[in-house]
């Protein structure tokens, strides 16, 4: 598995979704998970959704910092760094939009920088979870300097839909490169798969991107801090497939 291969640079993932809902902190926290489980090096996951982001509940931890303040203070040092930032039990570092409870309101593409810029020699890998949308500054910004893409969407058909509509326009508006390195995880959100799952996958599957069902499971579906001892085989299976494959595409990108 070349999940734990070495690179070049530190790699970024952006994990993103046409509206809110779909399911994208959730693969944000799963794929980072596996990848730091993979890895003999650090692996950090940012919360970068101005809104209330649910990244460091997913994951469990209350970080002491966030990246609104990452961006305030710049820090120069891997130990001035290191205060800022949260880490799982299984050793993966998380980094909020804001602090607990707060609204990262005021976070914008300069000041995810400003917060981002020093990173990339820390950290091998960099999965960052994404507000819903793609067309404010601060998600083209992310989406510009990302080495690959998880595209997240609710496994209907009008999700599917949506999906298809929102990849067209990135094929229009200058993130052609970044569609070849994209993959879309297709998120059911009910305990029964019916014919609409399979239309789903069949509306998305007809064109040239990879597509993942990351089936229900019930653990996940409670909202809750994820504890990986209780995610089912099948959506375990269903996520290092994607962890591994939007990984292997990041290679490819300079």
């Amino acid at each position: 598995m070349q999940i734990g291969v070495p690179v070049p640079s530190g790699r970024r993932i952006a994990v993103t979704s046409i509206r809110g809902g779909a399911g994208k902190s959730t693969i944000t926290a799963l794929i980072a998970g596996i990848l730091r489980q993979y890895r003999p090096d650090r692996v950090l996951a940012i919360d970068a959704d101005p809104g209330l982001g649910s990244l460091a509940l997913r994951l469990g931890v209350s970080a002491p910092s966030s990246l609104r303040d990452l961006a305030a203070t710049r820090p120069l040092s891997w130990e001035e760094t290191a205060a800022h930032l949260g880490r799982t039990p299984e050793g993966l570092f998380v980094l909020p939009a804001a602090p607990k409870g707060a609204v990262a309101d005021d976070l914008d593409h300069t000041a995810f920088q400003y917060g981002t810029g020093r990173l990339g020699r820390y950290f091998s890998t960099t999965v960052i979870d994404c507000g819903g949308g793609l067309v404010s500054d601060l998600q083209r910004g992310i989406l510009h300097g990302a080495h690959a893409q998880v595209f997240v969407t609710p496994g209907t058909p009008d999700g599917a839909l949506s999906a298809r509509a929102a990849l067209n326009w990135m094929a229009l508006n200058g993130f052609a490169p970044l569609l070849q390195r994209t993959v879309i995880a297709l998120v059911s959100h009910t305990p029964n798969p019916d014919a609409d799952l399979d239309r789903a996958a069949h509306l998305l599957s007809s064109g040239t991107l990879p597509v993942t069902l990351l089936p229900f499971d019930r653990h996940l579906a409670a909202g809750i801090a994820i504890a990986p001892e209780r995610v089912s085989m099948p959506t375990h299976a269903a996520a290092t497939r994607i962890a591994a494959d939007v990984f292997t595409r990041s290679l490819s990108a300079p």
